[in-house]
């Protein structure tokens, strides 16, 4: 069942997409956003069907993890004002609500790299699997965004479910290593991005860990969902002129 929070009266609904079956990510989300909900606006959580895969792991998977997500939530898609699609690559399910909605719909992979090109110059993405670092680098290649990950991308050797699955000891540790050893000090990265909707509940360690002022830690389930808010609060649509226009 989807998580819904609210802030005041309104309100403003915004949907906020886990486009995998496990419950838990959706859960560890909804905890870090809910509490700083602005005054009348309403967040709802939703998790993919259980017949989805438990993580994305591939191209395939972003595809079938779409239609899923699509299939569901159709009906329900004009009672929001505000989509964000929390899996960290160029996600089918984004450019199929695009066409499907007015309202602003935003990538967590987009709005990361988008804000730490204005926090820094050196902005390097920290991901799960090693198939991630060739995959990540297609998808930011392909949204025009290259220039914006110049510190590149370095897989932590984490599976998607390793994130859930294993100690947060054990998990924050060596995120903190590979910020340090290999961001920091070996690429000169001053602006550090989580690449996975996992990561959520470790950025607070990663920042505590790495040089205050020097490397800005991101994590993008938070950027994207205030690049949503802010677009909502300024009217935004996304525009039907081109190749987002609806479909016939």
């Amino acid at each position: 069942m989807p998580i819904t929070r609210t802030a005041g009266s309104g309100p403003v609904r915004l949907l906020i997409i886990n486009p995998n079956s496990t419950v838990a990510f959706t859960e560890h989300i909804a905890a870090e956003l809910s509490s700083d909900l602005p005054r009348g606006y309403e967040a709802t959580f939703y998790t993919a069907p259980a017949s989805a895969p438990a993580s994305i792991e591939s191209m395939g998977d972003g595809i079938v993890t779409a239609a899923a997500c699509m299939e569901e939530l159709r009906p329900d898609l004009a009672h929001y004002h505000g989509f964000v699609v929390a899996c960290f690559s160029n996600h089918p399910l984004t450019h199929a609500l695009r066409e499907e909605v007015s309202y602003p719909v935003v990538s967590i992979l987009e709005a990361p790299l988008l804000m730490g090109a204005q926090l820094g110059a050196h902005v390097g993405i920290l991901t799960t699997s090693p198939r991630w670092e060739s995959l990540l680098a297609h998808d930011v290649a392909t949204l025009g965004l290259s220039g914006k990950n110049t510190a590149g991308v370095v897989s932590s050797g984490f599976s998607v479910l390793d994130l859930e699955q294993k100690s947060p000891t054990e998990v924050g540790d060596r995120l903190v290593q590979i910020a340090l050893d290999e961001f920091y000090t070996k690429r000169k990265t001053d602006v550090l991005v989580l690449g996975c909707a996992g990561m959520v509940g470790f950025v607070d360690q990663l920042r505590d860990k790495v040089p205050a002022g020097e490397m800005v830690v991101l994590e993008p389930v938070r950027c994207a969902f205030e690049m949503c808010v802010a677009l909502v609060r300024s009217r935004a649509r996304t525009s039907k002129g081109g190749v987002y226009a609806k479909p016939p």
